[in-house]
């Protein structure tokens, strides 16, 4: 079964290590038209919820190299989840940034205006998040990004933690890099679109 890494991933929540079991086949879903709408906010081009794409993250940590998937499914212009393995984060884009709803707790800022350096809200780990830049320049394997915001979530105490997040044009989250004590993790864009199917024709795009 994939292991599930609940430690850091502001977004995503199940890493797909390289040693997962294959899962039964399903008969696949009719295709529907994917949902075309913009919340038409601020914030939304460093984190669009663009329906049925699908990004795919390289990760290391202390344990390994892995992979993890995430599908987006956008519900109106408001509000879209990320889905994975089951798991489901739901967001919507409000007035003033982008909100994680969550069940049972208060919603939580993903990126929260203005977009300026030093711009702070607490976080989802209960550490309090920063905007430390609005202007990096990011290599990952996925291509070269401008013009991108980094957000830091720092949580003292008896258990700390860091979270580096790195927001790019069009995009979305393009790097996340999480620290506790001795303990790293890291995962870099690969790749994200539409999904990709192999027909009898050669390889289509998926509409």
């Amino acid at each position: 079964m994939c292991t599930r890494r609940g430690l850091w991933l502001p977004v995503l929540v199940c890493v797909l290590a390289m040693s997962c079991k294959p899962q039964p086949t399903e008969a696949p879903a009719p295709k529907a038209q994917p949902v075309d709408v913009s919340s038409g906010t601020v914030l939304e081009r460093l984190f669009p919820l663009q329906d049925q794409h699908v990004y795919q993250y390289l990760t290391e940590s202390d344990a390994g190299e892995g992979m993890l998937m995430a599908r987006v499914t956008r519900i109106d212009a408001a509000h879209g989840n990320l889905q994975m393995s089951g798991n489901t984060k739901s967001f919507e884009y409000v007035a003033d940034g982008v909100v994680l709803q969550r069940k049972g707790a208060a919603p939580v800022y993903v990126l929260k205006t203005p977009l300026a350096v030093g711009t702070s809200w607490r976080g989802e780990h209960g550490g309090v998040v920063k905007i430390i830049t609005v202007n990096a320049i990011i290599e990952v394997p996925a291509g070269r990004y401008t013009g991108c915001a980094q957000t830091l979530e720092e949580r003292g105490g008896d258990r700390p933690l860091r979270v580096a997040t790195t927001f790019c044009p069009g995009a979305g989250i393009v790097l996340l890099e999480a620290a506790s004590g001795a303990h790293m993790e890291r995962a870099a864009l690969k790749s994200y679109g539409p999904p990709v199917e192999i027909g009898p024709d050669g390889v289509s795009v998926s509409k």
